[in-house]
């Protein structure tokens, strides 16, 4: 009898310890499991670039794989790992989906499935969803992108924003910018009016044969035949000589190409927004040399020098966003699109005295003839 009782008891021991050691072994496989689909996220996530690059990992590239057969040393199990990618309406995000299937001991079948997701931001920007970004100077980069790009262009989700000029209805330009550079990468068409509207899909006949770096900035008016003050060049009155002036801005280049650039002009009540896309070399060292001025052809008025008094004719004060960066109005070496770089038109005098530029408190100011 005490046989048999304890023959029962080692059956007991014996059916506890292989149920103890069946967890053990499917706690180990499971973990393998676990640890071969955090891999292949980890792998997806560590994405260099955006667009598909010979060499280098890119968001582009994630995309749905068939199943791999994969065989663990460790668990001296055989494991099968199959990825879905499934992308974002509209574009910019991906979710990512890693399933690893084996069969036990037993024969059961077993399963891991694992899920993350991928955005399209560049990974030079990747700071932007833990740090405010600045640029070299210290200067808060707004919406995540390189400060100078307009505020009104639209962010495509994948590294670049499009922004339409002035233009009238109609097919018009787009310039396509690199977030992180804010250099004009590809110049292209589009039908869409309003820069909100715009999509990659509604770009057409794009170029990136040439780069280019954006100046833009503010032509105020003074028409008064007082002396101008500062709080008058911040806040000028309107006035319906202004509402319907052609005086227009231009780039006179000297480097790294010479000739004269055009710009893009939107007309208000109380002042003319410019827009300048100038070519530099791309990449390196993407710069350019010259002065931003006045069309001569739209202000023939133009005082030949800073004595003249005549009512008559006119001054152009010239205020730079670039804190007393550069005293004189030629730029140079300027590889970063700049804002900001505003022109005031004044009377040239009051036939008695001539008018000034007035200085507003922090920035340079160069008057030109």
């Amino acid at each position: 009898m005490a046989m048999a009782i304890m023959a029962f008891g080692m059956l007991g021991v014996l059916g506890m310890q292989a149920t103890l050691r069946a967890n053990a072994d499917a706690a180990k496989q499971r973990s393998e499991a676990t640890r071969l689909a955090e891999e292949k996220i980890e792998q997806w996530r560590s994405f260099s670039v955006l667009p598909t690059t010979t060499g280098v990992k890119a968001y582009a590239d994630i995309a749905t794989a068939a199943g791999e057969s994969l065989t663990s040393f460790v668990s001296n199990t055989t494991y099968t790992r199959t990825v879905t990618v499934t992308d974002s309406t509209p574009a910019g995000l991906k979710t990512l989906v890693v399933d690893v299937a084996w069969a036990d001991r037993a024969g059961t079948a077993q399963n891991v499935r694992l899920f993350s997701a991928a955005t399209a931001v560049a990974p030079a920007l990747a700071a932007t969803m833990v740090a405010p970004q600045m640029n070299a100077g210290g200067v808060r980069e707004p919406g995540g992108r390189r400060r100078g790009i307009p505020p009104q262009a639209k962010n495509f989700g994948d590294g670049t924003s499009g922004f339409r000029p002035p233009q009238p209805a109609g097919t018009a330009v787009v310039w396509v910018f690199n977030n992180v550079t804010g250099l004009i990468t590809s110049v292209c068409n589009t039908t869409e009016i309003n820069n909100a509207d715009l999509t990659l899909a509604a770009l057409t006949g794009c170029t990136t044969a040439q780069a280019y770096q954006l100046i833009s900035g503010y032509l105020r008016f003074h028409t008064a035949l007082t002396q101008p003050t500062a709080a008058e060049m911040a806040n000028p009155i309107p006035g319906a000589s202004v509402a319907t002036s052609t005086i227009e801005v231009e780039v006179d280049q000297t480097a790294p190409t010479t000739g004269v650039r055009s710009c893009y002009h939107e007309r208000s009540a109380n002042y003319v927004e410019y827009f300048c896309a100038v070519p530099v070399t791309s990449p390196t060292p993407a710069s350019w040399s010259g002065t931003l001025r006045v069309r001569p052809a739209t202000m023939p008025d133009l005082a030949a020098n800073l004595a003249v008094t005549a009512p008559t004719q006119r001054k152009v004060c010239r205020y730079r966003a670039l804190t007393g960066a550069e005293p004189n109005p030629v730029y140079v070496g300027i590889n970063v699109p700049l804002a900001n770089e505003n022109l005031a038109v004044i009377p040239a005098g009051n036939a008695m005295a001539a008018f000034t530029c007035p200085n507003p408190p922090s920035r340079a100011h160069q008057p030109n003839t």
